[in-house]
């Protein structure tokens, strides 16, 4: 690179591009968030009520102040904006997206560590351009060629995770790894406060759903773009990085074991490892319980409490402002944790998965037993989103610790799997609410609460924070060959 014009990048960018590549990492999952969960909250909109229930059953009360507030609402929705759509084929629609979410975590595997910033990029395009094709796909073909669209993008944002992690293992040493990994990786929740709270004000404001797919598939669009021009997988490929900052982190990768270049993939060691399967356990348990909440919430509040669009917009995702501020707090407690040695990485990581998984179950309960008492539900679903910040130290950066040099792939295989369970999560929440009533969501939460407490006890039984033996390149190329 000419070195005037390396100096007038390094210039431009006044922080360090170890901190420009975790703040790109950051907004892409944000992106990726935005345009995944707003239909979550337009679908409350777009899908006509259904019938009034003939109950008088105390159960009812909310939902007979819900459909007062239908005749509201759709009193003035213009002909053709409302779609005849039953629950459960709202949960098909809300889990089609991880038909193609969980495909793509398993076929980006294969190159997630090997061509990450190429990927990464792709991914996010991929999802923006389904984004804002979705208001068109509707028109064109109604809920078949909607659950097509969502499939597609699923497949486009399926290898952001895997690819991310593959960024963050050339990037983020570990003794930085709680912090930093924790700020990127908890993007999620920024994405889902941002795109939830205004979603709800666009269709409540601007009256207009349409609107609200074209506004975050734009953004991606941007996003993109200054990816292309600022974003690069490693310090060594990096064209304008200082050559302090480059020795420093190559000297502190070399510290954790970290090859330039992955070797190949370790498949039996991998499948076989202990700790592979306890990570899995904890991710599925921390799935079920975010895509629960991600997916179902804004449906939970509109059908059974009767919240208007604006409101529900800001009560089922503000929380998520909560959950990314502890995640935040807690990476860099178990970062210091680790470094002081007050704790082994094995403990801490159990430690905060622990937390993650055991306060939301309770609180999940407790909002399913909290009635109409719509302040009481509010708070107990915060306390649930919140405390699942839990998991990015926790169980999040832990394929990093495993194994620094198959960190991409480890990444698409485990959270793969989790994925499944967007797949199952909003189907299972449609089957069992065809009334929507409280009774019935309850037995969603109930089958919530257990799920995420034992696989949080397979995860503290099995896991581990140590590097595994199958993460040293060399040797393991080595077997390969005898």
């Amino acid at each position: 690179m000419n070195p005037k014009l390396k100096a007038f990048c390094q210039a431009v960018c006044c922080i360090s591009q170890q901190h420009l590549i975790a703040l790109l990492a950051f907004f892409a999952i944000v992106n990726q968030y935005t345009m995944r969960i707003c239909l979550n909250l337009a679908i409350t909109e777009m899908a006509a009520p259904t019938k009034e229930p003939e109950s008088e059953e105390p159960l009812a009360t909310c939902q007979a102040f819900r459909f007062k507030q239908f005749q509201n609402l759709y009193g003035e929705a213009e002909a053709g904006e409302t779609f005849d759509w039953d629950e459960h084929t709202q949960g098909i629609i809300l889990s089609a997206f991880f038909w193609g979410y969980v495909l793509s975590h398993f076929v980006s595997a294969f190159v997630a560590d090997k061509h990450p910033r190429i990927l990464l990029g792709l991914s996010v395009l991929i999802t923006a351009i389904m984004t804002l094709l979705t208001p068109l796909a509707i028109d064109i073909g109604g809920a078949p060629l909607l659950i097509a669209v969502r499939a597609i993008e699923g497949i486009g944002e399926g290898a952001t995770f895997p690819v991310l992690s593959a960024i963050v293992g050339h990037w983020i040493p570990p003794r930085r790894l709680g912090f930093l990994g924790s700020f990127i990786f908890s993007g999620g929740q920024i994405g889902s406060l941002v795109g939830g709270i205004a979603t709800g004000y666009i269709i409540s404001d601007l009256h207009s759903w349409r609107l609200v797919f074209y506004v975050w598939g734009t953004l991606g669009v941007v996003w993109y773009v200054f990816w292309v021009l600022l974003g690069f997988e490693s310090p060594e490929s990096h064209p304008f990085i200082k050559d302090k900052e480059r020795d420093t982190l190559l000297e502190q990768f070399a510290e954790a074991k970290k090859e330039t270049t992955a070797g190949p993939i370790p498949w039996k060691r991998i499948f076989t490892s202990v700790p592979i399967w306890g990570l899995i356990a904890g991710q599925v348990g921390h799935d079920w319980g975010f895509y629960l909440i991600v997916t179902d919430l804004p449906k939970y509040m509109k059908s059974v409490l009767g919240v208007s669009v604006k409101d529900n917009g800001l009560l089922s995702y503000f929380p998520f402002l909560c959950m990314w501020i502890f995640s935040i707090v807690t990476g860099w407690i178990c970062d210091i944790q680790i470094r002081k040695k007050c704790v082994s990485t094995s403990t801490a990581r159990k430690l905060w998965t622990t937390v993650g998984s055991l306060i939301p179950a309770i609180s999940l309960m407790a909002a399913s037993y909290s009635g109409c008492n719509k302040t009481a539900v509010v708070i107990c679903f915060a306390i649930c989103v919140t405390f699942m910040g839990g998991f990015y130290p926790g169980i999040k950066v832990n394929a990093n610790d495993l194994s620094p040099n198959y960190a991409g792939f480890l990444m698409a295989f485990v959270n793969g799997i989790g994925a499944i369970t967007g797949v199952i999560v909003p189907y299972i929440a449609g089957v069992l609410t065809p009334n929507q009533s409280i009774e019935e969501w309850r037995y969603v939460f109930w089958l919530a609460f257990w799920i995420l407490n034992v696989t949080n006890v397979i995860f503290i039984l099995f896991a581990s924070g140590n590097i595994q033996p199958w993460n040293d390149v060399n040797k393991e190329a080595n077997s390969d060959t005898n």
